[in-house]
């Protein structure tokens, strides 16, 4: 399944979260699999310091794992992304 996460940090906090993602990237380099496969990279909203990042297969302990490492400097908030076409696949087969 695939997951939105949502993120935000202060400005003064910038430089310890850039320290954080370099640290969780090499993680996901050497082949860990302690935080979520990246399926779409981060991306800023408008000149906030807030942004989403698109993870896919994410499992909870890869949650956890992510909120313990970024915080208590950045909020994460995962939502899930539903395929439509197969929602309304299901809802159709439901209705029967």
């Amino acid at each position: 399944m695939k997951f939105i996460c949502f993120w935000e940090f202060s400005p003064e906090d910038y430089d310890k979260i850039i320290k954080k993602y370099k640290q969780a990237m090499a993680e996901r380099e050497k082949g860990s699999e302690k935080f979520p496969k990246v399926l779409y990279p981060p991306h800023g909203m408008g000149g906030e310091w807030k942004g989403f990042t698109i993870y896919e297969d994410v499992t909870p302990e890869q949650m956890t794992n992510m909120a313990l490492h970024y915080a208590p400097e950045e909020k994460l908030k995962f939502v899930p992304i539903l395929d439509v076409a197969k929602a309304t696949e299901l809802y159709l087969k439901s209705e029967k």
